[in-house]
């Protein structure tokens, strides 16, 4: 009888999904990754990001369940946060104040940290994987045009019939594959130069809170994209608050203490830094630069039988949209339906998972980088119609002020619940296009670009 060995590369979000799914298809799964795992949910060095916001978007946490029965749960009873951006947050667009109102949809806020040790003890429950930290590995073997396993640092070689790679962004895979001499995908790249800076802090007792503050986060977006900051501010689990600046085209946010503070104080609203003077800063400011939106087309590729990649080994969007974690996840259900058709080794495998997955990833791709296309610093191919679809988003997003169901259909698209093409409906373009011309016809509402919140929004339920 034979023995099937699974080997992923990566043990983050990714990686982990990846091992549940194959956990039901191979005999043995072994996780690789070149981190040492900290006993706590701390942030590690092969997840640089994780000193940054993260968010599992409403489909998210649903794969994310279906793929851990009691992640929610165990998510909740660790402290992790569940928010209705439209409904929770105080939000201040390019187009002026947003007027609250639930939508339904939920988002999961927490440390990345937490949200990896939840999935990764979930993982070590399973019998037939065996998570292995402080491993990292360095080639990748192919013979008769199939992958027959890997070779790690320390020199040892490992047999597999099945190697994925979910090392993220600084995956080698390319540089594997060329030294067996087989060329790797062809990429897309769509950079907008963005730049974030993190601070962390503990957030205030209820009582220094203002009565009247009725939200859970501020969102406060740039007036100019290539002058100003944009900033954010979002609870997680310990009442701490992640303040994030966002810059692009190369206006990148300062990276010292005072810096960072100042630039709070040049939003747009003050409302965010009067919220941070109430609460503590717990930590130094974290920098990331030039995140990329990087999509590898592995559906056109023809590699090796036995090898496949996920995550974001595959597609990296630009961090502030909050897709990697969520995409991820869909990703790993979407392998586990294609090995219950083809089991974990058949030949067609690869070919048919990536052909599905990138039927997925088209829609979040297109949404991020759509958005980051429409700014003239941005580096990348410019479809034809990228301005006509940025102006028609534009418009359903004054249309959604006052329409509930133009609102609603733009949470489920931005939460992946539904494709972006569901905003195509010749119905919901109607619907659209009369209330954007209504919007036009009624003007602005004087206090829709006030530096703080207006009554409307002061009291959105009253």
């Amino acid at each position: 009888m034979s023995d099937t060995h699974a080997i992923i590369v990566g043990g983050s979000l990714a990686g982990l999904c990846a091992a549940r799914v194959l956990s039901d298809a191979a005999d043995r799964v072994t996780v690789l990754d070149r981190d040492r795992y900290p006993s706590e949910p701390v942030g590690r060095p092969g997840v640089p990001q994780g000193r940054h916001l993260h968010a599992l978007l409403s489909r998210g946490c649903a794969e994310l369940e279906r793929l851990f029965p009691g992640f929610g749960k165990a998510m909740a009873d660790a402290g992790a946060l569940e928010i209705d951006l439209d409904g929770d947050f105080v939000r201040l667009l390019r187009a002026g104040w947003v007027r609250p109102r639930p939508s339904g949809y939920r988002w999961l806020f927490a440390s990345r940290p937490l949200t990896e040790s939840i999935v990764r003890a979930a993982c070590r429950r399973l019998p037939n994987v065996t998570i292995v930290d402080d491993t990292a590995v360095e080639a990748l073997h192919v013979r008769d045009g199939r992958v027959a396993g890997v070779t790690t640092r320390s020199g040892a070689r490992l047999a597999a019939d099945l190697v994925v790679d979910a090392s993220g962004r600084s995956t080698h895979a390319p540089q594997w594959l060329r030294a067996e001499g087989i060329a790797p995908p062809s990429e897309t790249v769509v950079d907008p130069h963005a730049g974030y800076s993190t601070r962390w802090f503990q957030g205030p007792p209820p009582e220094r809170w203002p009565r009247d503050w009725w939200w859970k986060g501020v969102w406060i977006e740039d007036r100019n994209r290539a002058s100003d900051f944009m900033g954010i501010l979002v609870p997680i689990e310990q009442g701490r608050w992640g303040v994030i600046l966002i810059g692009v085209g190369g206006n990148y946010p300062p990276a010292d203490e005072d810096g960072f503070m100042a630039a709070l104080d040049g939003l747009r609203s003050p409302l965010l830094a009067d919220a941070v003077r109430l609460a503590t800063p717990i930590s130094p400011v974290y920098c990331a630069r030039k995140f990329q939106n990087r999509l590898r087309h592995y559906e056109t590729w023809r590699g090796p039988a036995g090898f496949l990649a996920i995550g974001d080994a595959v597609c990296a969007f630009n961090p502030i949209y909050g897709q990697g974690m969520s995409a991820a996840a869909v990703c790993a259900n979407l392998l586990g339906a294609t090995m219950a058709r083809t089991g974990p080794t058949h030949p067609s495998l690869p070919q048919r998972f990536f052909r599905t997955q990138a039927r997925f990833l088209r829609s979040p791709w297109s949404l991020a980088t759509g958005v980051d296309l429409q700014l003239p610093t941005t580096d990348g191919h410019r479809p034809a119609t990228v301005h006509l679809a940025g102006r028609y988003m534009d418009a359903a997003l004054a249309a959604a002020q006052d329409d509930a169901v133009v609102h609603r259909r733009l949470t489920e698209v931005v939460t992946l619940v539904r494709p972006v093409t569901a905003l195509l409906d010749p119905l919901l373009a109607a619907r659209v296009g009369w209330g954007a011309l209504r919007h036009r016809l009624r003007g602005v509402p004087s206090d829709r670009f006030a530096a703080r919140p207006p009554a409307w929004v002061l009291a959105p339920f009253a």
